[in-house]
């Protein structure tokens, strides 16, 4: 999808007194998140008109949930996996992990000839530093891999691998068919950053400063292939990456946007932010990023310059990452408003829009 070169706010959603952590996620025109005070919302993408809400006491949710299957998959900060179904948000299954959940499950169905035998997997990371794998129908645990620090990063699945970038300085691969590690690779340094792959390659950042990018082709034996680190200092890297055909960009904390060439890390440009940005950039189509700043600043830039086109001034700070679906863009504050972003609206045959 693309934006125009001048989006308009096409609407908002503010459900009172409460802040927005957790990234949307989107599925069947829907837009679901939770709010730092417990409560998960779902949303009409068409006109932000509320579908639905479910409240938990004493909680609240800092990252996005999954979606998969008529279900919604939403870890809250205490570590309590809520399991709840798209229709009404009627809670179906929990699962306690026993510690603070900051990074986002995923749902993996196996590839056909795996193992795994077409069971979708729910994988869900922990600040303690441990990795579960629940069946995603019924919450049971299946295995768990644990590592001596937190992961504060979603799995990314490569061939039936996950791939954690831990804050133990390891990018680890983990047989999702058995929770067994089949291979690791040294980053120098912790990080909550969760893996872009494309071709095989890992792309992420570390709190130290250094870009990688990691081989994970094969993943007995991941491989750096190339690093990249600003010569100018290095500042923690605290968002994901966002891939497109040419070019790598990802954020850091010294209010800068790089853009690296995916082959072999050579700079193409960097723009300058007025705040850190914590919040992961997105890639569009048509040669478009939307970045997100510390100081409530939606920003679109061109995607082969760098050049900003447009900017709006949303309020709050942003720490939720922007989401894309069916031509829109949900941006979420900590001040509690959920934005639609897009051109005009269509009109229909009859003039309706």
């Amino acid at each position: 999808m693309s934006l125009p070169d001048e989006p308009k706010v096409l609407w908002t959603y503010e459900p009172g007194e409460t802040a927005f952590e957790a990234t949307p996620v989107v599925a069947d025109g829907v837009a679901y998140l939770g709010d730092a005070d417990g409560t998960v919302h779902a949303v009409k993408l068409a006109d932000g008109s509320p579908v639905w809400t479910t409240a938990f006491d004493k909680t609240g949710f800092l990252s996005p949930a999954a979606v998969d299957g008529g279900f919604l998959y939403a870890p809250d900060m205490d570590g309590v996996v809520h399991c709840l179904a798209l229709a009404d948000g009627a809670e179906r299954w929990t699962f306690e992990t026993g510690t603070e959940t900051y990074a986002g499950p995923i749902v993996y169905r196996p590839e056909e000839g795996r193992p795994e035998k077409g069971k979708p997997l729910l994988l869900v990371p922990t600040e303690g530093g441990t990795l579960f794998a629940l069946d995603a129908a019924t919450g049971e645990e299946l295995w768990t891999f644990v590592i001596d620090a937190p992961l504060r990063c979603c799995p990314t699945v490569v061939g039936g691998h996950a791939l954690l970038a831990g804050c133990d300085g390891q990018l680890h691969a983990v047989d999702v068919a058995t929770g067994l590690e089949t291979g690791a690779c040294d980053i120098g340094g912790p990080t909550g950053n969760t893996a872009a792959v494309a071709e095989g390659v890992a792309y992420f950042g570390t709190e130290g400063g250094q870009f990688f990018a990691i081989d994970a082709s094969d993943p007995t034996s991941p491989a750096v292939k190339w690093t990249y680190r600003d010569p100018r200092g290095g500042q923690g890297i605290r968002t994901a990456a966002a891939l497109s055909p040419e070019a790598v960009v990802y954020a850091n904390q010294a209010k800068t946007v790089y853009a690296l060439e995916p082959a072999a890390g050579k700079v193409l440009w960097t723009a300058r932010t007025r705040s850190g940005v914590d919040a992961s950039p997105l890639a569009l189509g048509g040669g478009r990023v939307v970045v997100l700043t510390g100081r409530g600043r939606v920003l679109l830039l061109d995607a082969e310059s760098g050049d900003e086109l447009w900017a709006y001034d949303a309020g709050g700070s942003f720490v939720a990452s922007p989401a894309a679906a069916e031509g829109r863009v949900l941006v979420a504050n900590t001040d509690g408003v959920l934005i639609c972003l897009g051109g005009e609206p269509q009109m229909n045959a009859d003039g309706r829009r």
